[in-house]
């Protein structure tokens, strides 16, 4: 799929029907068992208190024929009893209701999370440079919660609310048609003013999702580890603190003018209920005086009235007004749910293959020109390529589009001839092994880190020996306290903090460890003093020796073992050959060399 597509599939509207449609099911599978329970729980309730309208009526009927002589005291007892039964049975039901809807709840959140995680591993990576899909996915977020409690409303208002409504309506028809139809007045007006709120909330997200992504990246800045070291020497807080309280004040601007509109909306729908409430008190003396209406169907009516009026509040004022304000945020997670997986299926791809790249063009999403632009390149297996330009010249782009994690905008990248849009990622990513100049500081011991490289592969203390030597250091050194059982993150008791190269060397040992035809070291070393960075790519040239290996890096004093290098400039593959040959053309690549070989002279002399 296009990625044009793919954005334009982001938006289109969900609507009430159809996310009923995908919601539900979707939510009930997580325990149908629990799920089903609990509907005839809520059955029950609403069929018991139904019943209270009618064995009131009869209590109070009983009454007036017990003064009249009419019946006896023990009827009337077992009437009240009766009537109270129904209390007691709800009261001993509704523990049972708040028990299976609980354990229904934490099974389904369990399951949303699963499936969260699943979907965001098989989304295209191209998504996650794209601001306004980061945007959809932070407004995802917030729907998480919102489908259960969507699911939640939406069961309570089919088998409790409207039942219980639907029996009251029957009796007020079958005793005065007229009082039903002034009820119907009173709400209606609502039922218009549910549709507003539901378009205030839409406009209220779009605004506020954007504000919210900011608003928690300033706030990381400030407390997350990640940054708060170079926050707190950069004197930086008050930056951000500003930042963060501006963004907030937008939100809360943008809150409150949505609920100020709304609670206007309620007020003019308050009035107009009340005024109905007296109208329907004014109607039921009348008919009383009247004698359309016995002292019991009064009484019956007049005491429910409240409970009625209750039920109408809860149904259009919490209920249906809950279902439009969660609706844009459930809408923006269902279209998450439904974002198109990898671009094509799981395909087997040969070791050792043929890597081509035809006039191969990438742009990021709303950007403009090109991060890569018309790049030929043909990789033979087993060959060493380096990827070679100053920062922002297009390697690592280059990189991701060799190893297929993007797709050409324009052009090919196959390999063995086969597209790489025409196979998913993770065909390709089995073949590979990685060090990407931002690598990951997982807060696990030593030996968790680095079988994450291959965890299908059996662990053995040689293998884990073995590529922690390829990466320069032995699980007995010092700061490793516990050896390979060292937790590596003071976030939990007994671990330990990490210098930048430290965590490099742990990154590197992982892509050693697994076993791959195709390794990639994309700045590997740019925490690494130059002496040990010279030791790092001479075990990697030992490594890479039976491997297709593709070195990124704008530092040029281990290039030499590459077989080819490209110098890439602006995007373009501005020259292509093996060290002595670009050297000798005296160009990009020789001016950039030049550049560096005292540094390295220097580092070499220390």
């Amino acid at each position: 799929m296009k990625r044009k597509d793919k954005k334009k599939n982001t938006k289109k509207k969900v609507g009430f029907l159809k996310t009923i449609r995908f919601i539900v099911p979707y939510i009930i599978k997580s325990a149908p068992l629990l799920f089903f329970i609990g509907c005839a729980v809520l059955l029950l309730q609403a069929g018991v208190q139904s019943l209270q309208i009618y064995l009131l009526e009869d209590v109070f009927n009983g009454a007036e024929a017990l003064a009249a002589g009419k019946i006896t005291v023990k009827a009337l007892i077992l009437l009240i009893v009766g009537y109270v039964g129904t209390f007691v049975l709800t009261q001993c039901v509704s523990p049972v209701a708040n028990y299976v809807d609980t354990k229904f709840n934490q099974i389904s959140a369990r399951r949303q999370k699963m499936d969260m995680y699943a979907k965001t591993a098989r989304l295209e990576p191209i998504i996650f440079e794209d601001t306004d899909m980061l945007d959809d996915i932070e407004k995802a977020n917030n729907g998480v919660d919102g489908a259960r409690n969507f699911v939640a409303t939406l069961k309570n208002i089919l088998l409790n609310q409207l039942p219980y409504i639907a029996v009251t309506a029957v009796y007020m028809l079958q005793r005065e048609p007229l009082l039903m139809f002034v009820m119907v007045l009173i709400f209606a007006p609502t039922l218009f003013q549910q549709f507003i709120v539901n378009k205030l909330y839409v406009k209220k997200e779009d605004s506020a999702a954007p504000l919210r992504r900011k608003t928690t990246h300033y706030g990381e800045c400030m407390t997350s580890p990640q940054y708060y070291k170079e926050t707190r020497i950069l004197g930086a807080f008050r930056y951000f603190i500003s930042h963060y309280r501006r963004l907030s004040h937008e939100l809360i601007k943008i809150d409150v003018c949505t609920r100020n509109k709304q609670e206007i909306l309620y007020t003019v729908s308050t009035v107009i209920s009340l005024a109905g409430k007296l109208s329907v008190y004014y109607l039921l003396f009348i008919f009383l005086m009247n004698g359309r209406i016995s002292v019991g169907e009064f009484a019956a009516v007049f005491t429910s009235l409240g409970v009625i009026e209750g039920r109408l509040h809860s149904l259009f004022y919490d209920s249906i007004s809950g279902l439009s304000q969660s609706l844009p945020s459930l809408e923006n997670y269902i279209r998450f749910l439904w974002l198109p997986m990898e671009r094509a299926p799981e395909r087997e791809v040969p070791s050792f293959c043929d890597i081509e790249l035809s006039d191969v063009r990438f742009s990021y999403p709303n950007q403009e020109g090109f991060a890569v632009d018309g790049v030929n390149l043909k990789i033979s297996p087993r060959e060493t390529v380096a990827i070679v330009g100053e920062n922002g010249s297009g390697k690592s782009t280059l990189i991701k589009l060799l190893t297929g994690y993007y797709v050409p905008t324009e052009g090919n990248v196959t390999y063995n001839g086969v597209s790489t849009s025409e196979m998913s990622f993770s065909s390709v990513a089995k073949h590979l092994s990685a060090v990407y100049q931002r690598y990951p500081s997982y807060a696990m011991t030593l030996k968790e880190n680095i079988l994450l490289g291959q965890t299908d592969k059996v662990p053995t203390d040689e293998n884990l020996r073995h590529a922690c030597a390829m990466a320069g250091f032995s699980p007995e050194e010092e700061w490793l306290t516990c050896g390979f059982d060292t937790m590596l993150s003071r976030e939990f008791d007994d671990g330990v903090g990490l210098s930048g190269g430290q965590q490099q060397r742990i990154s590197i040992a992982r892509a050693f460890y697994r076993d791959s035809d195709i390794i990639v070291l994309d700045e590997p070393t740019a925490a690494i003093d130059p002496i040990e960075e010279a030791r790092v790519y001479g075990r990697f040239a030992e490594l890479s020796r039976d491997r297709t290996a593709l070195i990124v890096t704008h530092r040029l004093a281990s290039v030499k073992i590459a077989d080819r290098i490209v110098m890439m400039k602006n995007g373009r593959a501005v020259e292509i050959g093996t060290h002595d040959e670009l050297m000798a053309l005296d160009g990009e690549y020789r001016h950039m060399y030049d550049s560096q070989r005292q540094w390295y002279e220097d580092g070499m002399e220390g």
